[in-house]
């Protein structure tokens, strides 16, 4: 005769309660091994999360390649990274996201606007893809167009930090700021970020590569930035750029340089911690899956003559296995939810007293741990 749910429940809970020490431990079991999950999820999201927090800080993570002759070094005979080597470059290496070539302009670093003055701005001449390059969005107004290259338009684009500086407050679009006594309209502004870490912003001030080099007169230094699709592939890329140039450049040495070494060595340390966690979290999670069978088992041959009974009274197979499924989910689910709330609040306290760092709950997170229990058990 099937048990109504109402009463298969009370069943289960009173068969769980009849036999506390080997109900808590079993528990115990699940409840470290759902913990443990739980927390190795938690302090990968957090970790992630804060790498994230710092590449949004900076530009998209690039590299710089470098040419220098093999024995000595002089400006004359440096060899630029042409147009052909990108075109390879961005042909060969699919860790590219884009290439773009800039110039730091040297003496127009003072920007004025009217009474206001910025002494030491990064005054820079970008290509037209520079804005994919890097990474920053155009609060304002537009990035440069085709004409502004070809026609030599004296605009601009200040980054946040510059408007903040010169206007403070007022609108930038439209009006015109000068630089080595050129007058500038901007048509743009950016948002503030750094190119490496521990920089402070000092406000940037683009032109259009065409512009800054003539304006520059040949006082100007040029790089290549080559933008990476993802962060986990700062050293594949890295490494093929230079291989690709001492092949296309065999008298020469090749020096690459980056933005991100710093995040890419923590995230790699972090692939490597959270691969450790998830070891010991198995661990925990095996431990849980035996105290679940120890209990069905246990509850098995401690039942045998009821079992035997309700197959008297008409009970089938499956209905007598679902009774013990009943038990085991709800031990589970009991332990289970216990241990995510647990990891929620220590997590939630320690992130903001003992250190800042960011955090949320993720449902898809908890809900791992739970499946993963199931399926170890």
């Amino acid at each position: 005769m099937a048990l109504s749910p109402l009463d298969l429940t009370l069943i289960t809970a009173r068969e769980l309660g009849g036999n506390l020490v080997r109900s808590g431990l079993t528990a115990l079991g699940i409840f470290m091994g759902v913990a443990a999950v739980n927390a190795t999820l938690n302090i990968g999201a957090i970790t992630n999360a804060q790498i994230q927090q710092k590449l949004a800080a900076r530009d998209n993570p690039f590299v710089v390649p470098y040419i220098v002759p093999a024995e000595g070094f002089t400006f004359s005979e440096q060899p630029k990274v042409s147009e052909e080597d990108i075109s390879v470059l961005q042909q060969t290496v699919p860790g590219i996201l884009s290439i773009s070539t800039i110039s730091q302009i040297y003496g127009l670093s003072s920007i004025q606007f009217q009474g206001q003055q910025v002494a030491d701005a990064r005054v820079v001449g970008v290509s037209e893809n520079y804005q994919q390059t890097t990474g920053r969005k155009i609060l304002q107004g537009r990035f440069f167009e085709a004409a502004d290259f070809e026609q030599y338009h004296p605009v601009a684009i200040l980054d946040q930090a510059l408007v903040d500086q010169l206007f403070q407050g007022q609108s930038a679009l439209g009006q015109g700021v000068y630089a080595g006594g050129t007058r500038f309209t901007v048509v743009g502004v950016s948002e503030t970020k750094t190119q490496y870490a521990d920089e402070q912003p000092q406000g940037e001030l683009w032109v259009t590569r065409n512009y800054g080099n003539a304006l520059s007169g040949g006082f100007s230094y040029g790089a290549t930035q080559i933008a990476l699709r993802q962060l986990n592939q700062y050293q594949v890329v890295q490494d093929q750029v230079e291989e690709i140039l001492l092949q296309r450049h065999p008298n020469f040495k090749v020096y690459v340089y980056g933005n991100a070494e710093d995040l890419y060595m923590e995230d790699q340390q972090q692939r490597t911690s959270a691969m450790i966690l998830n070891i010991v979290g198995l661990l925990a999670l095996v431990i849980g899956g035996v105290g679940i069978a120890n209990i069905t088992v246990a509850s098995v041959v401690e039942r045998t003559r009821e079992i035997g009974l309700r197959r008297a009274v008409g009970a089938t197979d499956i209905e007598v296995m679902l009774q013990f499924m009943v038990e085991v989910v709800l031990l589970s689910a009991v332990a289970g939810v216990a241990a995510v709330t647990a990891v929620h609040f220590l997590t939630q306290t320690a992130t903001t007293t003992l250190f800042i760092a960011p955090y949320e709950f993720k449902l898809r997170d908890a809900a791992t741990s739970m499946v993963q229990l199931l399926l170890s058990g």
